[in-house]
């Protein structure tokens, strides 16, 4: 098991480049939602209003998570790689937060049954795709994407150009 583990950190080390940002996501999500779930357990809010409003902190904080993620690789890269990046971080964030942060809490993944544990998956996934929605689409709206800001150097090596005069 230690030697998975350590062919797996220095697989990541080697590729930091591509898949540090990815995990560091998926952790951050998993994050938010093992500690909304912690306090949730250990303050002792009893209420369902109280256990909501957490819930929905913990819900806009990771969304205000992903909107940045989304924005800081439209920046970067292609749609296409930030489709595919943010679609593994979000499943390893869901599959994390779903399976995992229960037992840091002292509950089980599956006790309020398969539909719940389902849902929550899904849930994730849906906020991950509105995160990335969302912080692709200002940065598109400011002009700063990968692919505007490739179009405007285009644009500007074209007018540096000197231009031929056709005679006819």
């Amino acid at each position: 098991m230690k030697d998975g583990l350590r062919a797996a950190g220095e697989w990541l080390l080697a590729r930091k480049g591509r898949w540090l940002p990815v995990v560091l996501l998926a952790l951050s999500m998993f994050a938010v939602n093992a500690i909304a779930r912690v306090v949730t357990v250990k303050g002792d809010f009893a209420t369902e209003a109280q256990q909501l409003r957490i819930g929905l902190i913990a819900t806009c904080a990771v969304g205000v998570i992903l909107i940045g993620a989304a924005a800081w690789w439209a920046v970067r890269f292609p749609l296409g790689r930030i489709l595919a990046d943010f679609g593994l971080a979000g499943g390893l964030g869901a599959l994390l937060s779903v399976v995992v942060a229960p037992l840091l809490a002292g509950s089980k993944p599956f006790a309020e049954g398969l539909g719940f544990f389902v849902g929550q998956i899904l849930l994730f996934l849906g906020l991950a795709g509105v995160g990335l929605l969302l912080g692709f689409l200002a940065v598109v709206a400011l002009g700063k994407d990968w692919k505007s800001r490739g179009l405007r150097r285009y644009e500007q090596n074209y007018r540096a150009r000197p231009h031929r005069t056709v005679r006819g």
